[in-house]
């Protein structure tokens, strides 16, 4: 049982996620989780999948890398190719899932995430299946299940959770932590594990969150972001998020739709900020001086100066707005987003900080 870990931010491994895994120092606290979606990092990378997520993997800075192939894609037309095929050959297929955690064994710092495919593809003892391959190969394991399954993989996560080395993982997805459906999970979970690290996660920023729908300089209401405040009460160890950016579908394509969400710890809230009009300048003419301008980033910088000294994606904004850096990259901002909720993450943890800042 981890008595440290307080967060989990999770990666898709993409372009701008894996730029931020490589450049963040984790700590002792903060275990990052990897979901694979696709087979490899670019189209033209000549490199295996295990060479690719083993480098990658290698890269982190942090104690533990939770390793996990998701269970919760829907595909549709519009879903990215290489998405679909990693899907339909590992992520909806027993033996695929095995095949490729198994892969790395031999990386210590590796915990598989093993979940049900109850929901995906209507098998049963899926949990079990995995886990019988996997539970030799791993010092530790993290069992996730979601709302949807959570009785029927409680049965099979009973038979080979280890105490003291495991984990268990209970991913919320979009049920808010309010939901009663949670409650009566929660109230079982009580009386379990207890000498297994638990953890909830949400997405605070769900897919149907869309730039063009911000309400410029405003609190983005449908974000929520409370399991910061109650995962402790919840008795859970510890929480984790998209790290600031949104579980979007995963949709190839898209349009240019200037846009920035910036997280405020004080409040516990989003801001959205957008453009005028559809074009990249606005991401350094409008946006960068609307957030660097506003009321929640100034109360950071005069009140809570930790929160953006030594902040690498506040540096991103003040170098794109002085010329330093190109700000006419929108996946760019994702990766802003990303390192300022990250590092207010990591002052929370290590300056023992109460968010909302004003409960202090």
């Amino acid at each position: 049982m981890s008595s440290t870990l307080k967060y989990v931010p999770v990666f898709r491994a993409r372009q701008q996620e894996i730029l931020v895994l490589k450049e963040t120092d984790f700590g002792n606290s903060i275990y990052p989780m990897v979901e694979v979606i696709k087979e490899k990092d670019r189209k033209n990378n000549q490199q295996s999948s295990f060479e690719i997520y083993s480098d990658l993997i290698g890269s982190i800075s942090s104690d533990y890398v939770f390793l996990s192939l998701p269970n919760y894609i829907k595909l549709s037309n519009s879903t990215q190719s290489d998405v679909v095929t990693f899907s339909r050959i590992v992520l909806e297929s027993v033996s695929g899932r095995v095949d490729f955690l198994g892969q790395f064994r031999a990386i210590e710092r590796v915990v598989p995430v093993i979940s049900s495919l109850l929901n995906l593809l209507g098998e049963a003892d899926t949990i079990r299946r995995q886990s019988e391959e996997l539970v030799g190969k791993y010092s530790k394991i993290a069992y996730m299940t979601s709302p949807d399954s959570f009785e029927e993989d409680l049965v099979e996560i009973e038979q080979f959770i280890r105490n003291g080395s495991d984990f268990f993982i209970y991913d919320l997805g979009t049920v808010s932590p309010t939901n009663p459906i949670f409650r009566k999970h929660n109230r079982v979970l009580r009386d379990r594990f207890k000498s297994v690290t638990k953890i909830i996660i949400r997405s605070a920023l769900n897919s149907d969150i869309k730039n063009v729908e911000l309400d410029h300089n405003d609190v983005i209401s449908e974000a929520d972001n409370s399991l910061i405040e109650s995962f402790e009460r919840e008795l859970f160890d510890a929480f984790g998020d998209y790290a600031g950016i949104k579980k979007d579908d995963m949709s190839a394509g898209g349009t240019i739709s200037p846009g920035f969400i910036f997280y405020d710890p004080y409040d516990n809230l989003y801001y959205g900020f957008k453009a005028e009009v559809k074009k990249l300048e606005q991401f350094k003419d409008f946006i960068v001086p609307a957030v660097l301008g506003s009321a929640a980033y100034n109360r950071l910088d005069h009140d809570y100066s930790t929160f953006v000294e030594g902040n690498p994606g506040v540096q991103m904004l003040r170098d794109i707005l002085s010329g330093v850096e190109n700000g006419k990259n929108q996946a760019k901002f994702k990766k802003i987003a990303m390192l300022h909720y990250l590092h207010c993450m990591k002052v929370w943890i290590d300056e023992g900080r109460t968010i909302p800042l004003y409960q202090e």
